[in-house]
């Protein structure tokens, strides 16, 4: 059933209890829900927000008073201060659980019934002009009813209202998270970490995981966790209660197999790894098993979670170290069960169910069979493909249970690629949809330690969507309803922005945007590439910049999450200096070579001091631009994360700063030898690329 409807309502004198609202104009509402609900009904009616109040149909549930007052705290961005009250009159948004008689005789009322097969975290959600009625099979139900009813609140202040809707919704798979890397840069402050787990349950996500290679402050190994840059005891205890408040459980994800140099490359770990200091514990020391103990004896004091996350994927360096005699004999598969197995024993006590990563088993699918079943595998896989099958099906057939593990894909960017993780989500999650899985959980890696979370929200609340949602998501109605849902501001131009951003490796062709921004400017590839991408460079710029101009005209419409708006500006101001970049170095080698081919014509050649002047400096100018940009990163990445690594990412705008202005001083000092010489150094020798075809 279509879920963003467009009906036209007409209002007349609406009786509210004992208030008259005169509504006198006609308005075309869009219904606009993210994820979109398994059935929904726009009735044409509303409910008017002036004089309502909440009622709990159990005032002894804290559970349910903790979604009102979320929902209350909502409403208030809009002018309307509601108030949690007995008294059941036609005014009340009358919250609870399906069996209890107040919500009963509501539903009965108001001749609704809630379908037999609704699971755990369902709910029916009534609005009409007579009251709502958000009634949960659970406290997640009554949560998530809530959600959906903060997307339908209409108007501001006194001519706020509710959509009349009749809303019947539960999740397509049981599990709904995401994984976020905090070990390989930025390290979330608390406070921002409960904005992401706010913003999950606004979208019905249920699981959070942190991914953990070094990042936990650990009692027993002070050592590894780095001071400022590990979630501490105290900290994690903080917001596992955070988390429950909102329905997430919080998974800790500890690695225990590769990804490990962070604590290798210490010298008292170091006859751990399996190659010198590198990234793998080596099966081989019986120290491997007593660190990982030692972990998760902590872990499980933090994280009543049902899950342990134990990680185990991309073990290059297994069987080139300690284990080499291991692997010869018995093959480097058969080891790295053998570890995965030692592990799951070693944990056996604490009764968690055991998630490990699928990659390095469907590089033996000669021994998926022998996996044992309790274990669960979060089966990942990045590339945007049609279909998954050959992915999930190696899982499903050995009779293991499995989540489907989408990517974000913000690593290594300066923005993600929207265009290959839609396609990534979206078909993942389909295809474990119907492969039975227990879950998504979606991902954000931070491989060269600059991501910065606020700009992946779209692939999140994609993920959010794909999983809750029952089959396929159809893309052109999640953005038809993305700004509405998560901006709260009407039209698409948030979602048009992100899009043009997420577009950036396609209009260029390239894999990842970062390396091509950290690139130095002044070296023959960079000048061919330059050159022959001319085009490309200038549709790009043309493209980032609509979206710039958009977001800076539009920011102040978004009167929610407009913390990601700074985030997606910053993103396209990077984009327009990458292709500042390349034009400038490809005009700079053009007049060079023609100075260089006419050395006679000193006009010619003087031009170059556009380059190397005092006053007007090409060269300088993108270096005064970086600097800009290094001030608006640093800001970006204070309002998400500790300071911790930060400087060694200013670093690299620093040392890009310097290439910058090197070349312009270098270029003044060959103009100044140039007037007694009358020569030039080789373009090519300069930095400045081969001679440029006619």
């Amino acid at each position: 059933m279509r879920t963003t409807l467009t009906r036209t309502l007409v209002f007349g004198l609406i009786v509210l209890g004992t208030t008259t609202v005169a509504h006198a104009q006609s308005r075309t509402i869009n219904i606009q829900v993210l994820p979109q609900p398994r059935q929904l009904t726009a009735t044409g009616q509303v409910f008017s927000l002036r004089g309502a109040h909440v009622e709990l149909a159990d005032s002894r549930s804290q559970e349910d008073r903790f979604a009102a007052e979320d929902f209350i705290s909502d409403v208030k961005e809009v002018g309307i201060n509601l108030k949690v009250r007995g008294g059941r009159d036609r005014k009340a948004i009358l919250i609870g659980r399906i069996g209890l008689s107040a919500i009963q005789s509501a539903l009965k009322r108001e001749k609704v019934e809630a379908p037999a097969n609704l699971n755990g975290e369902g709910y029916v959600l009534h609005a009409s002009p007579n009251g709502v009625i958000v009634a949960g099979a659970s406290a997640a139900g009554v949560f998530y009813g809530l959600q959906t009813l903060k997307q339908l609140v209409r108007g501001e202040a006194r001519d706020a209202f509710i959509q009349g809707v009749h809303v019947v919704d539960w999740p397509a798979m049981r599990w709904r998270g995401v994984s976020d890397d905090i070990s390989r840069g930025p390290v979330p402050t608390v406070a921002y970490i409960k904005r992401q787990l706010r913003t999950f349950a606004a979208y019905k996500l249920n699981l959070h995981s942190f991914y953990m290679e070094h990042a936990f402050s650990s009692n027993a190994h002070p050592l590894i966790g780095p001071e400022g840059g590990s979630l501490t005891p105290a900290e994690i205890r903080e917001l596992v209660a955070y988390a429950k408040s909102y329905h997430i459980e919080l998974v800790p994800e500890q690695q225990t197999f590769g990804h490990l140099h962070k604590a290798l490359k210490i010298e008292k770990y170091n006859p751990l790894a399996e190659t010198p200091y590198g990234d793998v514990l080596s099966p081989q020391q019986e120290g491997t098993y007593k660190l990982i103990a030692d972990w998760y004896r902590e872990l499980n004091d933090l994280f009543p979670s049902q899950f342990f996350h134990i990680g185990a994927d991309e073990t290059f360096e297994l069987g080139q170290g300690q284990s080499r005699e291991a692997a010869r004999a018995r093959g480097v598969g058969a080891v790295y069960f053998e570890h995965l197995n030692r592990v799951r024993e070693l944990l056996k006590p604490y009764n968690r169910k055991l998630i490990f990563w699928g990659d390095i088993a469907l590089n033996h699918p000669e021994l998926i069979g022998s996996i044992p079943k309790d274990l669960l595998v979060a089966n990942w896989d990045y590339s945007p493909r049609d279909n998954y099958a050959s992915r999930i099906d190696p899982f499903k057939n050995a009779g293991l249970q499995q989540f489907v593990c989408p990517g974000v894909w913000g690593w290594n960017q300066i923005f993600p690629n929207v265009d290959a993780s839609s396609k990534n989500i979206i078909n993942f999650v389909r295809d474990g949809q119907t492969a039975g899985a227990l879950g998504m959980i979606n991902t954000t890696w931070d491989d060269d330690g600059e991501t910065l979370f606020e700009m992946g929200w779209y692939g999140i609340v994609l993920g959010a969507a794909a999983s809750w949602q029952s089959g396929v998501v159809d893309q052109r109605r999640f953005d038809e309803a993305f700004d509405w849902a998560f901006f709260r501001a009407d039209g698409a131009e948030f979602v048009n922005a992100i899009h043009a951003l997420g577009r950036v490796n396609t209009v260029l062709d390239i894999r990842t945007s970062n390396d091509h921004f950290w690139r130095n400017p002044f070296t023959t590839p960079f000048q061919n590439e330059a050159r022959a991408n001319a085009e490309k460079n200038r549709q790009m710029r043309l493209q980032v910049e609509t979206a710039l101009e958009s977001l800076l005209r539009n920011r102040e419409r978004a009167r929610r999450n407009a913390t990601m708006i700074p985030a997606l500006i910053l993103a396209a101001q990077r984009f327009d200096h990458l292709g500042r970049r390349a034009q400038t170095v490809e005009k700079l080698s053009r007049e060079y070579w023609e100075a260089y081919l006419n050395l006679g014509d000193r006009v010619r050649v003087r031009r170059l001091r556009r380059y190397a002047s005092p006053i007007y400096n090409q060269l300088r100018e993108m270096a005064e631009e970086l600097s800009v940009l290094r001030v608006g990163y640093r800001e970006q990445w204070l309002a998400e994360n500790r300071p911790y690594w930060l400087d060694s990412v200013l670093a690299r705008y620093d040392v890009a700063i310097a290439e910058w202005l090197e070349k312009s001083r270098a270029l003044g000092e060959v103009l100044r030898n140039y007037e007694t010489t009358s020569t030039l150094p080789n373009p090519e020798a300069f930095g400045l690329g081969p001679r440029i075809q006619p």
